[in-house]
């Protein structure tokens, strides 16, 4: 059985992608598209469902580790050939010093023979929450590119790519990004993990245009980068520890090869100053920012930074990584701030909320940790919906200019409403994302400078939301409503997001109790000072207490006085606003009077970015430079040691 899971999960996706890419139509494709989404995301919740398991596959051919250093190989090549045609010095360094790095690991597994037993599959709980992201949430967001990319296709450049490879690349990527979250071999995760890169090129530069070429060229740079810190850590690991596994390094306290891997998870998660890559993949279509940038890819890096946080207790590492994440949580919730285009808004909140996870695995307390866990779980849903909302926004209304928004709740009701939901979500009870915050704070508090910074960017977090959420409210006069038409590809996705987001939200507390509770106990145990971790238990049983039922009685509330106004107040209660005159009575002039002279004039406000403050070419200079000279730390005054 675990087999069989363990198939279906990695390569099932990978054969619904070739097929998609191979269909002689669009029906096909979408055929190939709905059922292999289903069944993933089925076998996904399946494998949740049954809980933990571990497997070595009991066949492992004499074939097997030349056919794994041969894959490492290519993509090493393929890194390499990128780099020479995009005419980046840079990327063919990285690409080359990645071959040397994959002859020296092949040089020190074949001197143990240990290193060339079949691979260790570990599926534990924090596996199984990103097996639940990629497979549901990931699931969804294909199902909605079948609607969009059709529309996209409409308008794309000519020089884009097809449908079919864009499917190929968007399933494949769920398949290979399944198979790094439940190995524990650092081969095979190094190679699914540069094999994520590349899927994240290839779909940035979708539309072939020179920005998008760019923005794919910079994505490669970071995040093979990247790669070879973790490739690096690989052939330390071997040389100095005779270990390939990821628990083999934590349990032999290999800090050098942990703080590699942690340097190499930043660039994936686009913590500063690494996050310039994930914005400007933001020109990507819209399917790609949600899926890769926002649920699911750059939750890679979190992922393996909050698997390996055990290990680093009570280290420089951990103190730094507080510190490079909460700094970054607070700077973009500021540089958000000042952002009017959606996507770089959503952008820079994905960073920020990364920060935060990172900066959560660096307190490494139990209250911490379940704080990471929950956000990890609670922003994929919220975030994947905000981005299909704005993909939807966008083609219907032809920009993602946030001004441009204002009125649409009478152009696209459905929408709107479920935006509204999306960005709620994020910041108000009963939704988990406010309760993970209130626990990093909590987390913080021993730490000024760490619980300032957290407190910084929850407030700044609250600002560029509520900021958005009343412009997509600014309303002109409407006698009716009209619901827009959707493909039922794009509207389906976008409905049972919005429910999962709402169930999410309501069982918030059970959620955190029955899963994420148990969970950091387990990892925790006997790895803490008493005193720490015996007070960091206490506010953890705390949180899990806390009644839910006063903020399910406004809510309740707050419907019955909605459903009241939608009852018994008609179209003849409605009166235009006064605007200093007489309204212009006509179709197209809602927000027009009479002014100086009788000349009709209009009404018009904006919101505010306050880009004086928080202005994005002159802060992020300094910050990065600031986030840099963070973590060099790591590397002088013994900083990798305890």
């Amino acid at each position: 059985m675990e087999s069989v899971l363990v198939g279906l999960l990695i390569f099932g996706p990978i054969l619904m992608g070739v097929l998609a890419w191979l269909a002689p139509g669009n029906r096909s494709r979408v055929l190939v598209v709905v059922l292999g989404a289903a069944g993933l995301s089925a076998v996904g919740v399946f494998t949740a469902w049954r809980g933990p398991f571990d497997f070595i596959p009991s066949t492992w051919l004499p074939w097997g580790p030349w056919a794994m250093f041969a894959l490492e190989a290519l993509e090493d090549v393929i890194i390499t050939y990128i780099g020479y045609r995009l005419a980046s010095q840079a990327i063919v360094v990285c690409g080359v010093v990645q071959f040397g790095l994959t002859l020296t690991e092949e040089y020190f597994r074949f001197q143990n023979p240990y290193l060339t037993q079949a691979p260790h599959f570990m599926v534990d709980p924090l596996s199984l929450i990103l097996v639940l992201i990629i497979t549901v949430i990931g699931s969804l967001i294909a199902v909605y590119a079948l609607g969009y990319m059709e529309r996209h296709a409409h308008h794309a450049p000519s020089s884009a790519g097809s449908n079919g490879r864009f499917f190929f690349f968007l399933m494949g990527f769920l398949g290979v990004m399944n198979w790094v979250v439940l190995t524990d071999n650092i081969q095979v995760f190094i190679i699914c993990w540069e094999a994520t890169t590349l899927c994240s090129f290839a779909l940035i530069a979708h539309d072939g245009t020179g920005e998008a070429l760019a923005s794919a060229k910079r994505a490669l740079l970071f995040t093979a980068f990247g790669g070879t810190a973790n490739m690096a850590a690989s052939a330390i690991g071997m040389a100095q520890f005779g270990t390939g596994d990821l628990t083999g390094l934590m349990a032999a306290g290999a800090m050098v090869p942990i703080t590699l891997l942690c340097v190499g998870a930043l660039t994936k998660s686009a913590t500063l100053p690494f996050q310039s890559w994930l914005l400007g993949a933001m020109v990507a279509p819209t399917p790609v920012s949600a899926l890769l940038h926002s649920a699911t890819m750059v939750k890679a890096g979190t992922y393996l930074i909050l698997r390996l946080a055990p290990s680093f207790t009570g280290t420089r590492l951990s103190d730094v990584l507080a510190l490079c994440g909460a700094f970054t949580f607070a700077l973009a919730a500021g540089l958000a701030i000042g952002q009017s285009n959606a996507k770089r808004v959503l952008a820079y909140s994905t960073i920020s909320n990364l920060g935060l996870i990172v900066g959560c695995a660096g307190i490494n307390t139990p209250l911490a940790l379940a704080a990471a866990l929950m956000i990890l779980c609670f922003h994929a849903a919220s975030k994947g919906l905000l981005f299909l909302c704005v993909g939807t926004i966008e083609q219907e209304i032809g920009s993602r200019d946030i001004e441009d928004m204002g009125g649409i709740r009478f152009r696209l009701p459905a929408t709107t409403i479920i935006t509204l939901v999306g960005m709620a979500s994020m910041l108000i009870p009963p939704f988990g994302m406010l309760l993970s915050k209130w626990m990093a704070i909590e987390a913080s508090i021993h730490s000024p400078l760490i619980l300032m910074l957290v407190v910084a960017g929850s407030a700044l977090t609250m600002v560029f939301w509520v900021k958005w959420m009343g412009r997509i409210q600014t309303v002109s006069y409407h006698p009716e409503e009209r619901l827009e038409k959707l493909p039922p590809s794009m509207l389906t996705a976008l409905v049972v997001l919005v429910l999962i987001v709402l169930a999410c939200g309501l069982a918030a507390m059970p959620i955190h109790r029955t899963w994420f509770e148990p969970m950091v106990i387990q990892i925790y145990h006997g790895k803490l000072e008493a005193i720490r971790a015996a007070q960091s238990l206490v506010q953890l049983k705390a949180v899990s207490h806390l009644a839910i039922w006063p903020v399910l009685v406004l809510l309740g509330g707050a419907f019955l006085a909605w459903l009241g106004h939608r009852t018994f107040f008609k179209g003849r209660h409605e009166r235009l606003p006064f605007l200093c005159g007489e309204n212009v009575v006509a179709p197209d002039r809602f927000y027009s009077f009479y002014s100086l002279k009788d000349q009709p004039d209009s009404a018009w406000a904006a919101s505010m970015y306050l880009t004086s403050v928080f202005s994005e070419t002159k802060l992020t200079p300094w910050a990065n430079l600031l986030a840099l000279m963070i973590l060099m730390s790591l590397f002088v005054m013994g900083g990798v040691t305890p």
